[in-house]
Protein backbone atom coordinates (compact mmCIF):
# COMPACT_ATOMS: atom_id res chain seq x y z
CA UNK A 1 0.00 0.00 0.00
CA UNK A 2 1.12 3.63 -1.12
CA UNK A 3 1.97 6.23 1.47
CA UNK A 4 0.05 9.49 1.26
CA UNK A 5 0.94 12.85 2.49
CA UNK A 6 -1.28 13.77 5.09
CA UNK A 7 -1.56 17.73 3.88
CA UNK A 8 -1.77 17.25 0.32
CA UNK A 9 -2.54 13.61 0.03
CA UNK A 10 0.17 12.88 -2.96
CA UNK A 11 1.29 10.03 -3.25
CA UNK A 12 5.13 9.25 -1.24
CA UNK A 13 8.13 7.95 -2.41
CA UNK A 14 10.03 5.86 -0.74
CA UNK A 15 12.69 7.70 -0.02
CA UNK A 16 10.34 10.86 1.53
CA UNK A 17 11.41 10.60 5.30
CA UNK A 18 11.07 13.72 6.63
CA UNK A 19 9.61 16.18 3.93
CA UNK A 20 6.87 15.60 1.39
CA UNK A 21 8.63 16.40 -2.41
CA UNK A 22 5.08 18.04 -3.37
CA UNK A 23 3.62 20.57 -0.84
CA UNK A 24 6.92 20.44 1.77
CA UNK A 25 4.85 19.05 4.33
CA UNK A 26 7.43 18.16 7.05
CA UNK A 27 5.92 14.44 7.95
CA UNK A 28 7.92 13.51 11.04
CA UNK A 29 9.64 15.46 13.78
CA UNK A 30 13.19 14.37 14.63
CA UNK A 31 13.78 12.52 17.85
CA UNK A 32 16.31 15.24 18.30
CA UNK A 33 13.86 17.69 18.16
CA UNK A 34 11.64 16.14 21.06
CA UNK A 35 14.42 15.76 22.96
CA UNK A 36 15.53 19.30 22.66
CA UNK A 37 12.13 20.31 23.58
CA UNK A 38 12.19 18.46 27.22
CA UNK A 39 15.35 19.63 27.81
CA UNK A 40 13.98 23.09 27.43
CA UNK A 41 10.96 22.34 29.21
CA UNK A 42 13.23 20.81 32.38
CA UNK A 43 15.31 24.10 31.94
CA UNK A 44 12.26 25.77 32.53
CA UNK A 45 11.54 23.98 35.61
CA UNK A 46 14.89 24.82 37.07
CA UNK A 47 14.61 28.35 36.14
CA UNK A 48 11.56 28.54 38.45
CA UNK A 49 13.64 26.59 41.01
CA UNK A 50 16.15 29.07 40.82
CA UNK A 51 13.61 32.05 40.91
CA UNK A 52 11.94 30.28 44.22
CA UNK A 53 15.46 29.52 45.96
CA UNK A 54 18.08 26.86 44.94
CA UNK A 55 18.40 26.61 48.86
CA UNK A 56 14.30 26.32 49.24
CA UNK A 57 14.15 23.32 47.31
CA UNK A 58 15.31 20.64 49.60
CA UNK A 59 18.74 19.65 48.20
CA UNK A 60 19.96 19.70 51.99
CA UNK A 61 17.34 17.24 53.38
CA UNK A 62 19.23 13.99 53.37
CA UNK A 63 18.25 12.40 50.53
CA UNK A 64 21.04 14.26 48.84
CA UNK A 65 25.07 13.57 49.80
CA UNK A 66 25.97 16.84 51.35
CA UNK A 67 28.41 17.71 49.38
CA UNK A 68 27.20 17.33 46.07
CA UNK A 69 23.94 19.37 47.19
CA UNK A 70 26.85 21.90 47.88
CA UNK A 71 27.65 21.71 44.85
CA UNK A 72 24.77 22.06 42.75
CA UNK A 73 23.17 24.78 44.57
CA UNK A 74 26.84 26.80 43.99
CA UNK A 75 26.78 25.78 40.52
CA UNK A 76 22.61 26.00 40.05
CA UNK A 77 22.61 29.25 37.27
CA UNK A 78 25.42 26.69 35.15
CA UNK A 79 22.67 23.93 35.34
CA UNK A 80 20.03 26.14 34.06
CA UNK A 81 21.98 27.60 31.21
CA UNK A 82 22.99 24.16 30.41
CA UNK A 83 19.91 22.46 30.20
CA UNK A 84 18.71 25.87 27.89
CA UNK A 85 21.44 25.51 25.90
CA UNK A 86 21.15 21.74 25.06
CA UNK A 87 17.52 22.33 24.53
CA UNK A 88 18.40 24.76 21.81
CA UNK A 89 21.56 22.51 20.64
CA UNK A 90 19.48 19.40 19.78
CA UNK A 91 16.53 21.68 18.41
CA UNK A 92 18.23 23.47 16.21
CA UNK A 93 20.13 20.88 14.64
CA UNK A 94 16.86 18.82 13.90
CA UNK A 95 15.96 21.84 12.35
CA UNK A 96 18.83 21.68 10.41
CA UNK A 97 17.94 18.39 9.44
CA UNK A 98 14.37 19.08 8.50
CA UNK A 99 16.02 22.30 6.21
CA UNK A 100 18.71 20.29 4.43
CA UNK A 101 16.18 17.44 3.60
CA UNK A 102 13.64 20.63 2.06
CA UNK A 103 16.64 21.87 -0.13
CA UNK A 104 17.31 18.36 -1.05
CA UNK A 105 13.51 17.11 -1.95
CA UNK A 106 13.12 20.79 -3.89
CA UNK A 107 16.83 20.53 -6.15
CA UNK A 108 15.42 17.12 -7.31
Amino acid sequence: MARRCPECYAELPEDAVWVCPTCKYTLRTPAAAKAGIIFMVLGLALLGAFVFGPDQIGLRSGLVPTDLANVTIANFPLLVLGAFGIGAFLTAAAALKIRSEQARVSAA
